[in-house]
């Protein structure tokens, strides 16, 4: 038994030593998936709360009262949008989409007068598809606007019929002008505001806590899909068969290259992880201990399932077309690329066929929910089970000598 072990481990420090030597590898497990985290999460840092959405919108202010300045002004009083008032030459560009800005805001002459006579009014809007994604927001944000004009303006008007309904001899014109200028002065002073706080309990998301999770796990695939590309080489090269040879067993060479991998992989994700959370601030979560147990069970799953590509494919050129193919599915429906919060529930319920979704649900528990190890070991047990369904299957199929 003993001797057994030994050569195991004399198997599996061969080949980390080559792994270790090996600059490309590393630049493929370590280097390449740290540049991909960087740029996407700072890329995406708007859309969660480690930044704040922020966007300019062109006006063009026709209105001859003072109703447009106060509607320009509202806008303007949000800390998420720069208003840019629109020159002559811009205003003629803005149906032709010859604005830079992706969408405009244009006020009619009449706005003023048709509000306080308490007629319809259209605004108008100019948009650009191409040119940002933050035109909803900008949208949003007009209506939010408009609304506020129109809920002013029809409380305005029922004062001013209660009024002649009081004293019916009151000047009408006179009472609807001081309700018309109170309803300004209302719009301009947005006495109902909204403030904006987290829940008790609840962290403010850093963008890294969402992304390098997600990445991690796609990229420890692509990893362990290198390893089974490595065993089909030796294979292939007779090398592991110059091994049986030898006077050791089938079951250390395989068990000492599958430990090997499970190594480089627990490496891998760990040094991830370290990263971002010294250098750019991810959470790491108040159970340190669940989340070793998550990422050892991921890094034990995922070595399993380069286990079971290499026994499902003849060549290296296979495993990888295989590979890349199926880690890009598992990576997109398990939520490694997007949160799957925002998915459509069949696709929630597909993506958890994938062991990415078991991953990230649990490590992303730890990380942004606070949960602790009792927790996440429903999630741990899956891909325990997962990671052992793969390795028996890979196992029994796996083949020393090429056929």
């Amino acid at each position: 038994m003993l001797t057994s072990l030994r050569k195991t481990w004399y198997v599996t420090a061969k080949d980390l030593l080559i792994v270790a030597k090996d600059r490309g590898a590393w630049m493929t497990l370590l280097v390449t998936p740290l540049v991909v985290i960087v740029i996407v999460s700072f890329a995406l840092s708007p859309v969660y709360k480690g930044g704040s959405l922020h966007a300019t919108l062109l006006v063009s202010n026709h209105d001859a009262g003072g109703l447009g300045k106060q509607l320009t002004d509202s806008l303007a009083a949000s800390p998420n949008i720069t208003i840019q008032a629109a020159g002559d030459r811009e205003s003629k560009t803005l149906k032709q989409g010859g604005s830079s800005y992706g969408l405009s805001l244009v006020i009619p002459p009449d706005f003023s007068a048709r509000v306080q006579a308490g007629q319809s009014v259209q605004l108008q809007v100019y948009d650009d598809p191409n040119s940002t994604t933050a035109a909803p927001f900008l949208k949003g944000m007009i209506d939010g606007a408009a609304s506020r004009f129109s809920a002013v303006e029809v409380a305005a008007k029922a004062a001013v019929s209660a009024a002649i309904r009081q004293n019916p001899h009151a000047d009408a014109a006179a009472v609807a002008s001081r309700a018309s200028a109170a309803a300004g002065a209302q719009i301009a002073n947005q006495p109902i505001q909204v403030k904006e706080e987290p829940a008790a309990g609840v962290k403010t998301l850093n963008t890294f806590d969402i992304e390098t999770p997600g990445f991690a796990v796609m990229f420890l695939l692509f990893g362990v899909m290198i390893g089974a590309e490595g065993l089909l080489e030796e294979r292939d090269k007779g090398t592991m068969g110059r091994l049986l040879v030898a006077p050791v067993s089938q079951a250390s060479i395989l068990g000492g290259k599958l430990l090997a991998q499970f190594a480089v992989s627990m490496v891998q994700i760990t040094l991830l992880f370290a990263v971002g959370h010294f250098a750019f601030g991810m959470d790491t979560g108040n159970s340190l201990a669940g989340l070793a147990l998550m990422l050892a069970a991921t890094a034990f799953t995922a070595t399993s399932f380069g286990l079971l590509l290499a026994a499902l494919t003849k060549t290296r050129r296979q495993a990888s077309s295989v590979g890349i193919l199926a880690i890009l599915l598992m990576s997109a429906l398990g939520g490694s690329w997007w949160p799957l919060d925002i998915v459509p529930s069949f696709m929630r319920k597909l993506g958890h066929l994938s062991m990415n979704a078991w991953a990230l649900d649990g490590i992303k528990g730890i990380i942004i929910q606070g949960q602790g190890f009792i927790d996440i070991l429903p999630q741990a047990g899956v891909l325990l089970a997962y990671g052992s369904v793969c390795f028996l299957i890979g196992l029994k199929m796996f083949k020393f000598r090429a056929a």
